[in-house]
This record gives C-alpha cells, sequence and structure tokens, in this order.
C-alpha cells in the first residue's frame, strides 16, 4: 500500500518534470569539452513517455562534479526495445566518431533504461563505460558488470527484484550493484536526492574496476 507520504513526493516529482519539460528548449546537449574533469561523455535515454528534460535534477548533480558533456537519445513512444536498443548503439557509435572518445556513459530511465542494457547484453562491444538504470525492468538475465540499478521501494510500474531469487542477485551474478531508494515511487527516481548522489557517485568514481567486471558486490537498501 502507498503511503500518503510517497504519494505526494511522487505527484511533486511529476510536477516538477511538467515544469522542467515548459523550459525543453533550454536543455539541449552542449559541445564536447575533453578538459573537464570528468570529460567522458554522458548520454541521457528517457522512458516510454518521458522527454530529455526529465534528467535536468540529476544533470545538475552531475555537472557539479565536472561531469558536464551529455547529449541525449530520444524515441517516440514504442514497446519494442531491441530496435530501440540498435539505434541507440548506431547514436553512440556516431557520438564516439564525433567526439573521438571510446567509451560513453549512460542513464537511462524506466524503458530507457531496459533498451540500454539490452544493448550491452546485445553488443560485446557496445561504448558504455557504466550504466545506470532508474526504475528499470527487468526479465531473467543478470545485471551487466558495469550497471548502477536503483529502483524505488514503492514503485507500483516496477518492483524491487528479490534480493536473493531475482536477477539482479548480487550472490548469483558477479558484479553489477543494486540500490533500493526509500519512500520512492517511479517518477520520483529523476527527482529524489538520494538517487542524484548515487548517479553521481557512480558516475564519477575513478575506481576503474567498475568497468571491468569486478565492482563491489551487495545489494543496498538506501537509507
Amino acid at each position: 500500500m502507498v503511503s500518503v507520504r510517497v504519494l505526494g513526493f511522487e505527484m511533486a516529482a511529476i510536477g516538477k518534470t511538467a515544469m522542467w519539460l515548459s523550459s525543453r528548449f533550454g536543455e539541449a546537449s552542449g559541445q564536447f569539452d575533453p578538459t573537464v574533469p570528468h570529460p567522458t561523455p554522458l548520454v541521457f535515454v528517457h522512458g516510454l513517455f518521458g522527454d530529455r528534460t526529465n534528467f535536468r535534477g540529476i544533470r545538475r548533480g552531475l555537472r557539479t562534479r565536472g561531469a558536464s558533456n551529455v547529449a541525449y537519445f530520444q524515441y517516440a513512444p514504442r514497446l519494442d526495445w531491441p530496435r530501440l536498443a540498435t539505434r541507440l548503439g548506431q547514436a553512440l557509435d556516431v557520438l564516439g566518431r564525433e567526439t573521438g572518445v571510446r567509451w560513453v556513459d549512460v542513464v537511462g530511465h524506466s524503458l530507457g533504461g531496459l533498451v540500454a542494457r539490452y544493448l550491452v547484453d546485445m553488443r560485446a562491444d557496445a561504448p558504455i563505460r557504466r550504466l545506470v538504470t532508474l526504475g528499470a525492468p527487468y526479465f531473467g538475465s543478470p545485471m551487466p558488470h558495469n550497471e548502477l540499478a536503483v529502483f524505488g521501494d514503492h514503485d507500483p510500474i516496477v518492483p524491487v527484484p528479490h534480493p536473493i531469487y531475482g536477477p539482479h542477485a548480487p550472490h548469483m551474478y558477479p558484479g553489477g550493484r543494486v540500490v533500493v531508494v526509500p519512500d520512492c515511487g517511479h517518477w520520483g527516481l529523476l527527482a529524489h536526492e538520494r538517487v542524484v548522489h548515487e548517479v553521481t557517485r557512480f558516475i564519477t568514481s575513478p575506481d576503474l574496476a567498475l568497468t571491468h567486471g569486478h565492482a563491489e558486490q551487495r545489494f543496498e537498501r538506501a537509507s
């Protein structure tokens, strides 16, 4: 049962993303700057009915840590994530050629996270250094070793995976990381301060082991 507190936060998050949408023309990809503290390009992938402005709060947090090279993968509402994953891969390849970089980081919300995860599973050469999924649907496959998966514990759309039997159980599948944010729903993942903190920490971490299958293995319930 969803509490009044959680419902209120979810409605506030939806209102905030709607407000961000009203100024979407000011939310665009910037010119690549290799001199920033964290130059790896960051690509945001919105959910089924989302928009690039959904990530404004997370982008602001990343910018304060020097991760300011951003781009967006946008698509019309559709559910065929394998085809979207192919398109995303093509877009990342183009971005790599334009910027001269080998790797990019990706943050995807809901279906956007599923699309990015499918790309990693589908292409061994996918140029994704680190992947963050926010409330992304999951099935029976293990998490990619370079993924941070964030879930809201009151998400009515994508429930939290079972910490022992679910496909994200770290003791069953090495690598990857799961964080559960309390009192948070599906849209709340785009505005919750704990989510901004976790995403920023993961993307800007200097620990290269995160990208080579040796990430710390734990199922964490954020406080």
